[in-house]
Parts: C-alpha cells; structure tokens; sequence
C-alpha cells in the first residue's frame, strides 16, 4: 500500500464511526463541528506543501502542531501540562528509537516497520494516558519529534520532508488503535467491576 492511503482509509472509517454514534464514546469533549472542520483540514492540508529552504513540510504537519498546542492550552495546571509534554516528549524519542532499530534489523518487523511502530506508540499512549485529547496531544508530540528527528537524519533528495505520508499514515494509525484500545479496556474492566459487583452483593444477601 502507498504511504498515505492508510490515513485516508482511517479517516473514512471514523467518519462512518462518528456518523454511526460512535463519536460520544471515541471523542466526547470535541464538538460535532470541530470534528468536520478537523476532517477538512486534513483532506486539504495533506495535499498542500511548502518549502522552506531545503525542508519541504507538507501543511498536515502544521495541522497537528496546531492540536497539539491547543490540548495543551486548555490542560488545566502548569504540572499537567508538563506531565503531557513529557509523554509527548517519551513518544517522540521511542519513535525515532524504533524507526532506527527496525531499519538496522528487519528480522524484528512483524509486518511493516510504519505499522509495528504505530502500534506500539499506541500500546505505550495508552498504558500512560487514558483521556483522549490527552492522548491524542501525546501522540502528536511524539510524532511531530520523531518526524523531525527522521527528517533530520535521512534528507531524500537533498531535502528535508516533514508530514508526508508515513507520518500521516502512522499518526492516524496510533491515535485510531489507542483510542480502540481504550474503549475496548475500558469496557471490559466496567464489566468485570459489574459481575464484582452483583457477586458481592449476592454474597450479602445469602449471609442474611
């Protein structure tokens, strides 16, 4: 698959999530029409790109900055935020680490080195972080870090590129499996907490 059709698929597959009511459980706090002017946003600003010098940075880079600047102005506490930005800052150093290990190793890569890295971004987002725009501005940290660190490292054609289409690719792909995972947590331990709790009050009723 061409880098940047996987993002595109996600995209439309939340899309149908959202019109389906699957928004209140994926992204509560965000309003119906920041979400539309999200998606917008995205199918634009990936297909824009401006060069600076020798970087070329595809305007969906930006687009992510901008989130990830807004989640953590509205993060109430001066110690909060700096708790998100130290998540961020993790993811974005785990990324470059995994990027580089999979390339120097290929037998480690289950699938796809793109892929396995998301997934394991996700996994790591979500052990740390379950509120979702928190989760979301963490993961968005790391990448925006992590693309730079790549960029940083390995020009293509003498330039420099920022927000192509791995990272949408893999920004999407963490940020979709992480908010799955937490709902699939979630639920799961509300179901355990519930048959906890009809046990015991169960075993209230039989000792009366």
């Amino acid at each position: 698959m061409n880098s940047g059709y996987l993002s595109l698929i996600l995209l439309c597959i939340t899309l149908i999530l959202f019109a389906s009511g699957w928004k209140e459980l994926y992204l509560r706090s965000i309003s119906h029409k920041g979400m539309l002017l999200f998606f917008v946003s995205w199918i634009v600003f990936s297909r824009l790109t401006v060069t600076v010098k020798q970087v070329q940075v595809q305007l969906v880079y930006v687009v992510v900055f901008l989130i990830s600047l807004g989640i953590l102005y509205v993060t109430q506490g001066f110690i909060h935020k700096l708790h998100l930005l130290s998540i961020g800052l993790l993811l974005g150093s785990l990324h470059f680490l995994l990027q580089q290990l999979l390339e120097m190793d290929p037998i480690l890569i289950v699938r796809d080195s793109e892929w396995d890295t998301a997934l394991l971004l996700a996994l790591v987002a979500v052990i740390l972080q379950r509120n979702a725009l928190e989760q979301i501005a963490a993961l968005s940290i790391g990448y925006l870090l992590g693309d730079m660190y790549q960029a940083g490292i390995h020009p293509k054609d003498g330039y420099h590129h920022l927000g192509n289409g791995t990272f949408q690719d893999q920004w999407w792909l963490s940020v979709f499996a992480a908010r799955t995972m937490t709902i699939i947590l979630q639920t799961v331990y509300n179901g355990f907490r519930s048959v906890i709790r009809s046990w015991m009050e169960r075993k209230g009723g039989w000792r009366k």
